[in-house]
């Protein structure tokens, strides 16, 4: 089971990715996306619970539509209003320690079934499928109107705050290739001509 310590981390870098997209999702500038408070759990829970829940419908047996309705879960977690929802009241969200709870009992959940699903320790199978949610959040984001390099940032930021909880780690960058060599360039001093043989030199001498 992740730790406390694992889900608070967790949820201050999803916070922090989550709210980057205000400034593309409502008018003016973003706000409450400082690292480190406790303000910052609840949003950053609910950014985790919805990669988590992308994980859930990738199993064989997951719940369907979830690519449908991540778009309305962001909206829902920043505050936003949600198309079809206006006027009804909106959804209690956990607050502080129990968000991070609510956090640690979906993602033991979600262990327990792909322990079911494929035997335990299959770490490479987990990172192929937030793989796959990364993915499909980067087309939902797009869906919603959000630029491309922001739309793969923040979903990026997700589904690594998302691998942080089961101990996985993004892979580093692959290394710049070499700088080419440079070839030295060609002598720029005049050619000399060869001396004479022995014989030659003496019959011009005398």
């Amino acid at each position: 089971m992740p730790t406390e310590h694992a889900c608070q981390s967790a949820a201050e870098i999803a916070a922090e990715h989550l709210d980057s997209l205000r400034p593309f999702l409502q008018s003016g500038h973003p706000h409450g996306g400082g690292r480190g408070g406790v303000g910052d759990w609840p949003l950053g829970a609910s950014a985790l619970l919805v990669v988590l829940a992308g994980l859930q419908a990738d199993r064989p047996d997951g719940p369907p539509l979830w690519d449908a309705q991540a778009g309305d879960r962001i909206r829902e977690a920043l505050g936003l209003p949600v198309a079809g929802a206006e006027g009804l009241p909106p959804r209690r969200r956990p607050r502080g320690w129990e968000a991070l709870a609510v956090v640690q009992h979906t993602a033991q959940e979600l262990l327990t079934g792909l322990a079911a699903d494929s035997g335990p320790g299959r770490s490479g199978e987990l990172s192929g499928q937030l793989a796959r949610v990364e993915g499909a959040l980067v087309v939902t984001l797009r869906r919603m109107g959000v630029p491309a390099e922001a739309s793969t940032r923040c979903a990026a930021g997700l589904a690594e705050a998302t691998g942080s909880l089961f101990g996985l780690r993004p892979s580093a960058p692959p290394a710049a290739p070499p700088h080419p060599t440079t070839p030295p360039l060609p002598s720029t001093r005049p050619a000399t001509n060869p001396p004479l043989p022995p014989d030659l030199t003496a019959s011009i001498l005398f």
